[in-house]
């Protein structure tokens, strides 16, 4: 299938928890604790891509924390995480780093956090003190989940310094706050770990990806100038909190001041060590992971009257967000969607909807922030969509069509009708013919391309996302991300059937991609 998309480089993820299942790396007498089943897995991944002139990019994590270490401690929300997660990026620096020149250490750490240990029950560890816990989408009649949230963990200390929360306790509040906190330690870590021992002999580069959605401002007729140019200024503000919050630390060593600024006692804070460790961490290359757009705008009251930044007294998480992140739809809907008009059309997962511009945008942003501190340019290390299907679509959306008319950007509602819904049981349709999907990589690569081309961002790789109809998590094998299909009902063997949108980026790279 690569070959069919002209692929030059394959990004996938290493299982801590199938090398490691109780989480600890260990090397005694020259050898590792290791599941060498597992390692001798990725061996076949990595050396049957390389035989093919494909190049590896490993990510290290990818949400699977080994269950043992949440029983142990908690996970990422202890301070000792960030040690057992060196540990085990040194084996893999050790095993496999002869062949893979290109590391990822944390992907998406936004996700991980506020959706693990925030929004539960969409992903583990399903911990819920958000305001909008989720009930779990498949069937659990007779299953105590207490509101859908688990209780289960283990005895957790934040920093060497705090109090031991004690196991099986309530999901707390701002533990998404100290699980990004100790997941970024991690990275650091691990970073010092390939930098000390093996960077100089293996010569190959690591970073980290972070997610985030292009803050646009919003815009509605006769709106003025201070007005546009205020909702501008939220749009910085916004991509700060939503993304700033995790790219920051790997490359200037600290929060956003604003974050700080907005959050007081309630963001941790990095020792002048770890600011240092932090500091240029993914100054090799930043992976950014870009889906979807959210406007920007200062929050009103309902008089009308703009929501005023939180004085130092009322600085805290809540407040901060409210101020510089509230959530930026319109209004939530069923199954978390936004409410129309919404930037672009709907996809087929909840929070996806289709906005070629937010990658420029988004480039933009992160070039100017780091402009002359990353060294070998920006990767898209995921960007892609799910059609509209039976679980999630908004066909013939005049809402959104007549909101981009009243400020003459039609173009981008982006409008589809019911025709363009995949279905499960019509292989002759939109499921193998994905014509979404593909104009989704259109408008996305040709921003793409006008930001290298036209803005002079140093933009380096582009990542689809994905390969494969994957496990998309609480939604299962049902919400369709991938470019080869899939029978998981009917086809014991598991056939990988190309779509049509894998041989249209397999031709747009061939058209646009520098070759040496």
């Amino acid at each position: 299938m690569m070959k069919i998309m002209n692929a030059n480089h394959y990004r996938f993820s290493i299982s801590w928890s199938r090398l490691f299942p109780d989480g600890q790396a260990k090397k005694e007498n020259g050898k590792w604790n290791v599941n060498e089943k597992g390692a001798e897995y990725y061996d076949m991944v990595i050396n049957t891509l390389i035989e093919n002139d494909i190049t590896p990019l490993a990510t290290l994590y990818h949400w699977d924390l080994p269950y043992a270490l949440h029983e142990k401690y908690g996970g990422w929300l202890d301070y000792h995480s960030q040690y057992d997660f060196a540990n085990y990026a040194e084996f893999c620096f050790e095993r496999f780093g002869d062949r893979v020149k290109n590391w990822i250490t944390i992907n998406e750490p936004w996700v991980n956090c506020v959706a693990g240990y925030k929004n539960g029950p969409g992903k583990a560890p399903y911990r819920c003190t958000g305001e909008a816990p989720r009930k779990l989408q498949n069937d659990t009649t007779g299953l105590d989940l207490l509101g859908g949230c688990s209780y289960e963990i283990g005895p957790t200390q934040y920093t060497p310094d705090s109090e031991v929360l004690p196991a099986n306790r309530p999901p707390q509040r701002l533990e998404d706050v100290w699980c990004s906190h100790n997941i970024l330690l991690g990275h650091a870590q691990a970073v010092k770990v390939y930098r000390d021992k093996f960077q100089k002999k293996q010569k190959g580069l690591i970073g980290i990806t972070v997610d985030g959605e292009a803050q646009i401002p919003w815009e509605e007729p006769n709106m003025t100038e201070e007005e546009y140019a205020n909702n501008e200024k939220y749009a910085n503000l916004a991509a700060e909190f939503r993304i700033g919050w995790y790219s920051d630390p790997p490359m200037i060593g600290d929060y956003p001041e604003s974050v700080k600024q907005r959050m007081g006692k309630d963001l941790p804070e990095f020792t002048p060590e770890q600011k240092k460790l932090l500091k240029g961490s993914s100054s090799d290359f930043l992976g950014w992971n870009t889906y979807t757009s959210h406007w920007a705008a200062q929050v009103k009251n309902e008089d009308g009257t703009y929501v005023k930044p939180p004085t130092d007294e009322e600085a805290s998480y809540e407040n901060s967000k409210r101020d510089m992140w509230d959530d930026n739809c319109r209004g939530r809907g069923d199954g978390w969607t936004c409410i129309p008009p919404t930037l672009g059309s709907q996809a087929g997962s909840s929070w996806n909807t289709k906005y070629g511009p937010t990658i420029r945008v988004g480039l933009n942003w992160f070039a100017k922030r780091y402009e002359g501190l990353i060294k070998n340019g920006i990767i898209i290390t995921e960007n892609g969509c799910a059609q509209p299907n039976y679980k999630v679509s908004r066909a013939n959306d005049q809402v959104t069509i007549d909101y981009f008319k009243s400020i003459g950007k039609e173009e981008f509602a982006d409008a589809y009708d019911e025709d363009m819904i995949e279905r499960e049981d019509d292989l002759e349709g939109t499921l193998i013919h994905d014509t979404y999907r593909i104009d989704w990589y259109k408008q996305y690569l040709e921003n793409l391309r006008l930001a290298y081309v036209e803005d002079g961002v140093d933009v380096r790789g582009y990542m689809a996302w994905s390969l494969i109809d994957n496990y998309e998590w609480e939604n299962g094998y049902e919400t369709r991300f991938g470019m080869t299909y899939i029978d998981f009902y009917n086809d014991p063997e598991l056939k990988r059937v190309p779509k049509d949108s894998l041989t249209f980026l397999g031709q747009w790279y061939l058209d646009n991609v520098e070759q040496e």
